[in-house]
């Protein structure tokens, strides 16, 4: 009777078992991130440096996938079918000094990969054809086609706000590439340059006739 009292008692008393999460559930503990990948033409492939040290060429494709990643790593590829260059791009102009390359955005699953209770931007990967400078980074590239933050290691964090729980005061907007000048046009250091100069030749001259007028 003693045995059955003690028993009883410490089922009464014992702290309550952690929640588990219901059968195909996202568990709200699992770490999620945003990772960067490349594609080459065939596959994506986990790139070897982060997107604010990348500078894709002209023709690239590039994407991001926000996925539940248990160890911290790249657990999951942009979905859908690999991007074609040249489907993607071809009504695309570039001009002198630019490069056109893909950008692809995957917000996961709604139910494996969201936190729960957010819903994802979209529930399919977001891909366009973006032209930029030709020195542009792919963190460059992904701010001016869309609105991301980055982390205080410059690692993508939110992409149009997603995760919401991700962003915070360490969070800050990824800058958008700065645009190129016109093709055929002076760059802007020349013509400040040059109207600098054209004011200082004014004022010799002006310096100049009025020391001639008073001799």
């Amino acid at each position: 009777m003693g045995l059955l009292v003690t028993l009883l008692a410490g089922l009464f008393f014992a702290s309550p078992a952690r929640a588990e999460p219901l059968p195909g559930a996202p568990d709200p503990d699992a770490p999620r991130a945003w990772s960067f990948w490349q594609s080459d033409g065939t596959a994506w492939l986990t790139a070897p440096e982060a997107a604010a040290e990348t500078t894709p060429a002209d023709g690239a494709t590039v994407g991001w996938r926000f996925a539940a990643s248990p160890d911290q790593v790249a657990a999951e590829a942009p979905g859908g079918d690999i991007p074609v260059f040249e489907q993607l791009c071809k009504d695309v102009p570039a001009a002198e000094g630019e490069k056109r390359v893909v950008v692809a955005v995957d917000f996961g699953d709604a139910e494996a990969d969201a936190y729960p209770g957010e819903t994802p931007p979209s529930d399919t990967p977001v891909v366009r054809c973006v032209s930029a400078g030709e020195p542009a980074t792919a963190l460059q590239l992904l701010a001016s086609m869309t609105k991301a933050g980055v982390d205080a290691t410059g690692r993508v964090a939110t992409v149009q706000g997603y995760p919401a729980r991700a962003a915070g005061d360490d969070v800050r907007e990824a800058a958008a590439p700065v645009a190129t000048e016109e093709a055929g046009g002076l760059p802007l250091p020349l013509i400040a340059g040059g109207a600098a100069l054209l004011i200082l030749l004014a004022i010799t001259i002006l310096l100049l006739t009025r020391r001639r007028s008073t001799v």
